[in-house]
């Protein structure tokens, strides 16, 4: 069930970035966004006790999602995990 949610927003997050105008200008700014977010989660996880493990798929996505996925990221590691 969650590879169809994530697919799903996959698809929605795309169609966005086509509807921009410029997709790649779009996407590459996305995911420069996501990728800055993740390393500022990595670097005040030395402070804060919370953090998220910097793998391919916490960067995947990132870069897919951008913002909201690392604040994802970050909510499920301290709610689930």
């Amino acid at each position: 069930m969650m590879y169809v949610l994530g697919a799903f927003f996959l698809i929605i997050a795309l169609l966005i970035f086509k509807k921009s105008g410029n997709f790649f200008k779009a996407f590459l700014t996305s995911a420069l966004g996501g990728v800055s977010a993740l390393c500022a989660v990595s670097a005040v996880s030395l402070i804060v006790p919370v953090s998220v493990g910097f793998n391919w798929y916490s960067l995947a996505f990132s870069v897919f999602y951008s913002v909201p996925g690392v604040v994802f990221l970050l909510l499920s590691e301290t709610f689930v995990f």
